[in-house]
């Protein structure tokens, strides 16, 4: 089902009320305020406690001042709708996005509760994600229209917290937890901060635009049949991340990309090839023109189809090619070896891009709110002449 047809069938069977967000906003800042109050002027010198309406286009101003250096806990709750009926959302932590000041770089938090030091100086600003996407790392977005369908909305709450610089966080949000912490926050905030963080795997760097998360990390495969001696290890869960690697090779015609993957669990109930099923896992390369080609393992498209991205902004950007389908291989290390030249031809109109220019790994399980594990080695691009060893 197309997104537009889907769109026209949810506003007709729509029945949820409006402003459901309010009453619940009202319990997120009662809960947290009573919480925070016995270290407020000691331990916690700023507090703010706002609702970001999913229906507001601009950057909004908190008001909450922070300087550089500041260090800053921030809890979130609620969602932005594309569809109450469906139940297609965005949870709060991919819904708002921050920035500090008006030339602050934009990010986001990467669970419902997080603690930073500031890297700006100015007043917090929000903004819901984009009806498309961002435009650059200073929060310029391509367009964002009114609402097409009045099923969608929501918002979220947001509460942002600038301790002393004496204040042990640790301390404190223990604190919190064991007298006045009805919404659990300061809980989950202790066991975020507890858990071994992932580091990012050796000469890939997150996305900008889509923000950092604790979806990808290194792997040492189990020796096995096929298995490489490394892998980059995928684990989405209600998330979306897209991890890149740097490369710079002429793209010919007898260019090909070549890799390894297990999948272990696909994030999608259906096929991918619509928004609200938009869930899946691949490995793509990035053109010198700025568009990509990108792999995927469908759950039940067939092996070779094609598609463009349903995503609005990302739609004459991004086209998706069916590697692999279906279950029967899950688990297996899979060889793979493509060319893309001619994949390119057979799938984007125009001429042929000179270059590569980046090697993405995809996560992907927003929409149906599912889960995906997969594994990628021995990633290789090669022509006649050359051989560039990605991962």
């Amino acid at each position: 089902m197309r997104f537009a047809r889907f769109v026209a069938v949810a506003a007709l069977v729509s029945t949820c009320a409006f402003g459901a967000g309010e009453p619940s906003h009202q319990q997120f800042e009662q809960t947290f305020k009573t919480g925070v109050a016995p270290l407020a002027g000691k331990e916690i010198v700023g507090l703010k406690v706002v609702y970001v309406d999913a229906d507001v286009g601009p950057w909004s101003d908190t008001g909450f001042e922070v300087k550089a250096g500041d260090r800053i806990t921030l809890a979130l709750s609620g969602k932005v709708y594309l569809s109450r009926t469906y139940d297609l959302s965005f949870d709060a932590p991919m819904a708002v996005w921050f920035k500090i000041g008006d030339r602050g770089t934009i990010f986001r938090a990467p669970q419902a509760t997080d603690t930073f030091v500031a890297k700006d100086s100015g007043t917090v600003r929000i903004k819901p994600y984009p009806s498309r996407r961002w435009a650059d790392a200073s929060g310029k977005y391509l367009g964002d229209p009114a609402p097409v369908n009045p099923d969608a909305g929501g918002g979220a709450s947001v509460a942002l917290v600038r301790w002393s610089p004496s204040a042990d966080v640790d301390e404190q949000l223990r604190r919190i937890a064991a007298t006045g912490d009805a919404g659990g926050w300061a809980g989950s905030e202790l066991a975020r901060r507890a858990s071994a963080p992932q580091p990012t795997p050796a000469g890939w760097h997150y996305l900008w635009e889509l923000g950092t998360t604790p979806v990808f990390s290194e792997a040492t495969p189990k020796p096995g049949s096929g298995a490489p001696a490394r892998a980059v290890a995928l684990h989405t869960k209600n998330d979306v991340a897209i991890l890149q690697k740097d490369v710079a090779f002429d793209l010919t015609p007898d260019t090909v990309l070549e890799w390894k993957w297990r999948a272990d669990k696909l994030p999608a109930a259906a096929a991918e090839n619509a928004l609200p099923t938009h869930d899946y896992m691949s490995i793509a390369v990035e053109f010198d023109n700025g568009r990509d080609l990108t792999y995927m393992w469908s759950r039940e498209l067939p092996a070779g189809t094609s598609f463009p991205c349903p995503l609005p902004g990302w739609d004459d950007r991004e086209t998706h090619v069916v590697a692999r389908t279906g279950v029967a291989d899950l688990g297996k290390w899979l060889s793979e070896s493509r060319n893309v030249s001619d994949q390119y031809a057979k799938s984007i109109d125009g001429r042929l891009p000179r270059r590569i220019t980046r090697v993405w790994l995809i996560g992907v399980s927003l929409f149906q709110k599912g889960e995906g594990e997969s594994q990628f080695g021995d990633i290789v691009i090669r022509n006649g002449s050359r051989t560039s060893v990605v991962y």
